[in-house]
């Protein structure tokens, strides 16, 4: 089992030696100076700049010590871990987040070699996309692996797009007729089909919304490793605009309204690289408004995991805290923050549900490093 290190004491020892080698000026500005972190996120704000700073470094150390560092937990969602590790790394302007960030990343990157130092001869298309997440980010985290790189290269063209997303973006844009598993016998059904050929039950449609968002996430992953996983991102990217109108809020029911949510907030993730560059609201007009004007439906559904999301979507679209939604977004995120670092509930057993929501909420509170408005896709 690799080796979970207590971050956060090494972190306060490294420091206070950078703060004593360096002239007072000096430590001030690498600390992002103490006054600063003194001041209200905004002139009378209920936080602190320093208030917040502690909330994310509790946070990375529940997603590090509580969850990545749990063997069961690590195999099974080690890939999107690290990914949480290394985005983080890469996109704050916090140098001292950038570098808890590295440190538990590069080292949990090491561990998931080890749990998988090959690909399976019988790996299907999900195993190989989930390897291919876990490789691109272990490779970006310093810990390449030239073997598994081949073995998934050799590999992931075997399998159709349908096989790696339900549908075929090359073809068509988000199906509705794509059956969910059958309710009563669990059994997959043919596309088109209402009810189940196995046992009569009513079949429930997957909603296009899903389907749109986890093939966003499959193409671009596999675009940026270099590994295709089914198709570019772009031919996936092409459909965005045939999601509009966004499901409404009672309207389509919460299951739908929030999987219209999810899909407008994984377009912008993946088109500015997980929060890279900066969106022109005038690019995704309809996905600006969405999100503005929903917020306060996830702070008054008690729902940290997408305020998260809500809250780094709209800063990357130029929102900042001269705007009432992203005050109110930071306000809920800070008064939730659970006794143990995490956000969300605490008695879920799924660690999917306590990770996932910490993550987002991290990435709703943390600064960025921005460097660039990109251009409107096609």
């Amino acid at each position: 089992m690799g080796r979970c290190v207590k971050m956060g004491k090494v972190y306060h020892r490294v420091w206070r030696i950078i703060a004593a080698l360096l002239p007072a000026g000096a430590a001030l500005c690498l600390l992002g100076t103490a006054p600063r972190r003194e001041l209200p996120l905004w002139p009378g704000a209920r936080y602190t700049v320093a208030q917040r700073d502690r909330a994310i470094e509790r946070g990375m150390d529940f997603l590090y010590h509580r969850m990545a560092c749990n063997p069961e937990y690590f195999k099974r969602w080690g890939g999107d871990m690290l990914s949480a590790f290394y985005n983080i790394y890469a996109t704050s302007s916090n140098p001292r987040l950038r570098r808890m960030a590295w440190d538990m990343g590069h080292e949990r990157a090491a561990e998931w070699r080890r749990i998988y130092p090959s690909l399976p001869a019988d790996a299907d298309a999900w195993f190989i996309a989930d390897m291919v997440f876990g490789t691109d980010s272990a490779e970006r985290l310093g810990v390449p692996d030239s073997r598994m790189r081949a073995q998934l290269l050799a590999a992931a063209p075997r399998w159709t797009p349908r096989d790696y997303m339900n549908w075929d973006p090359a073809h068509e844009p988000p199906p509705r007729d794509l059956p969910e598993l059958c309710s009563v016998c669990k059994e997959q059904n043919e596309r088109g089909a209402i009810t189940c050929k196995h046992c009569g039950a009513a079949l429930k449609m997957r909603s296009r919304y899903d389907l749109y968002q986890d093939a966003l996430i499959t193409a671009y992953t596999g675009e940026t490793a270099g590994i295709r996983l089914g198709v570019p991102y772009a031919a996936v990217l092409q459909w965005f605009r045939t999601l509009r109108p966004y499901p409404k809020w009672p309207q389509a029911g919460a299951a739908e309204y929030y999987a219209g949510i999810y899909s407008a907030t994984h377009l912008i993730y993946t088109y500015n690289h997980y929060s890279r560059y900066r969106v022109s609201r005038h690019c995704f007009p309809d996905e600006f408004a969405h999100l503005r004007d929903n917020l306060h439906q996830a702070i008054a559904d008690q729902d940290p995991e997408s305020v998260g999301e809500f809250l780094d979507s709209l800063r990357a679209f130029g929102l900042d805290f001269s705007d009432e939604h992203i005050r109110a977004g930071f306000d809920y995120l800070m008064s939730m923050q659970n006794g143990d670092g995490s956000w969300g509930d605490v008695t879920d057993p799924d660690p999917y549900s306590r990770y996932h929501p910490t993550w987002t909420a991290i990435d709703g509170l943390r600064d960025y490093a921005w460097t660039q408005v990109l251009p409107c896709p096609p």
